[in-house]
């Protein structure tokens, strides 16, 4: 049997290097390419998700695309910037003018007017001078349109959004959304999930932007689970070592949970266990070897903690959203109706009707101030549920009390995040006693029979 020092180098460099394709990744390169070349109304979009999931990945590979793609060498169709978590605000800006302007020096054009632009070549240089800044930003549209950019990437992006504390907080997105409209240029930025909650501090720059998830695999699904297999099979064939595989893939739940369902993770793991194994003279890609390159207990809770946290902050997010936005049809329908029932003349009531008359609905008018029917019969409920998704399936119990109307449903656990459904008011007042989960004064509980009255 060779070993590593008899194989070729070479072999090792193209693992190192390795991106592996998989349907979460490309799901996602799909949608930038069709945002990039395709008909869009919108100037900005975030792509979020949890570290290590191959947002820089897919960027990188995009970016590569399309610089093979372009055969004008005049052209230059993406940029990518690295957002500094060191500035913050106008020092945020600065940095992003300085990298869009160091990757285009190449050019006559841009060498003479950057030449003696004091923002750019002085580069510790604080100014409270509009005209400097004015100027710098100039250079920078005109670097953009000169050739020909497509898009932007921005990866961070969460530390360029970042709120200045002495400005307000949606200061920095209104620059953003500003220069992305002068330039008619689609800005990607690619962050965790803090991105997500500053891109939505601003109603009006929200109608010009779009959200992407970037999802890592989740081992309660079983369509999942089976990607992330293949993922990981797609690695261990091409490692330059001995592998057992279908050994290694018995293990995948293994792989899946040390990994936090993160494909960048997982290959990162992998490549640093050849490469130690490699210098060591070692042929064999084993389980123990693996174990001992795997990150540590307490850096796995701090990554899974992340993520499982933002992707709870987003989900509920998303429905409080949904809540809001119901109320405000609901409280303008009602609206509309009180107007109509007040002054029936504002909806034609004054006026002779020609023609044949028209009978009305055998229903009953309201009495007194009710509410409309239609609003009593949906319930106000409708939420994230704080319950650990292992805790939730190794109970067995699938349904659960909503905490408003004791109606029963069926919980709903997408993407490790576990949901109480929309759902009409309960209309009857017989107690509940089969076995489910209600909301305690701390947490979420399974309780059988009748629940106590407090």
């Amino acid at each position: 049997m060779p070993t590593p020092d008899m194989l070729p180098t070479s072999r090792l460099e193209s693992f190192r290097t390795l991106k592996v394709k998989h349907p979460r990744l490309e799901e996602v390169e799909r949608f930038l390419l069709r945002a990039i070349s395709g008909h869009r109304s919108y100037t900005l979009l975030d792509l979020y998700g949890a570290g290590g999931v191959g947002k820089s990945t897919v960027v990188e590979q995009i970016v590569r695309q399309l610089r093979d793609a372009e055969t004008d060498p005049a052209v230059v169709p993406a940029v990518i910037v690295q957002a500094s978590p060191e500035d913050v605000g106008s020092a945020a800006r600065l940095d992003y003018y300085q990298h869009v302007l160091d990757q285009f020096q190449h050019h006559p054009a841009i060498r003479d007017r950057t030449k003696n632009l004091p923002l750019y070549i002085n580069r510790g240089k604080k100014s409270n001078d509009p005209a400097e800044w004015l100027e710098v930003r100039n250079v920078v549209e005109y670097a953009l349109r000169l050739f020909q950019v497509k898009v932007v990437f921005v990866d961070e992006g969460q530390h360029l959004l970042a709120p200045d504390p002495q400005c307000k907080p949606t200061a920095q997105l209104d620059w953003l959304k500003a220069l992305a409209n002068r330039t008619n240029m689609l800005h990607v930025l690619v962050g965790n999930f803090d991105l997500y909650e500053y891109c939505h501090l601003n109603g009006q720059t929200t109608r010009r932007m779009r959200d992407h998830h970037f999802p890592r695999y989740h081992l309660d699904n079983q369509k999942e689970c089976e990607e992330f297999v293949g993922a990981l099979q797609s690695l261990l064939e091409n490692v330059p070592l001995t592998v057992d595989v279908p050994a290694l893939l018995s293990h995948w739940r293994w792989f899946g949970e040390w990994s936090m369902g993160c494909v960048g993770v997982l290959g990162d793991w992998i490549v640093e266990t050849v490469d130690a194994l490699w210098s060591e003279n070692k042929t064999v890609l084993t389980v123990d070897a693996l174990t001992s390159s795997a990150l540590q207990p307490d850096q796995r809770a701090r990554l899974e903690m992340e993520a499982r946290t933002g992707e709870h902050r987003v989900a509920r997010a998303k429905v409080q959203s949904e809540q809001e936005l119901q109320q405000l049809v609901d409280t303008h329908a009602n609206e509309r109706k009180s107007v109509q029932t007040v002054n029936p003349a504002a909806n034609g009531g004054g006026r002779e009707r020609k023609g044949n008359p028209v009978e009305r609905a055998a229903v009953r008018d309201p009495v007194g101030n009710q509410a409309p029917s239609a609003n009593t019969l949906r319930c106000i409920f409708s939420d994230v549920l704080d319950i650990d998704p292992g805790r939730f399936q190794d109970s067995g119990v699938a349904r659960g009390e909503c905490p408003e109307c004791a109606a029963l449903r069926q919980l709903q656990l997408r993407n490790g995040i576990l949901r109480y459904p929309a759902h009409e008011r309960r209309k009857t007042q017989t107690l509940q006693t089969e076995r489910r989960w209600v909301q305690g004064e701390t947490r979420w509980e399974i309780i059988s029979g009748a629940r106590r009255k407090e």
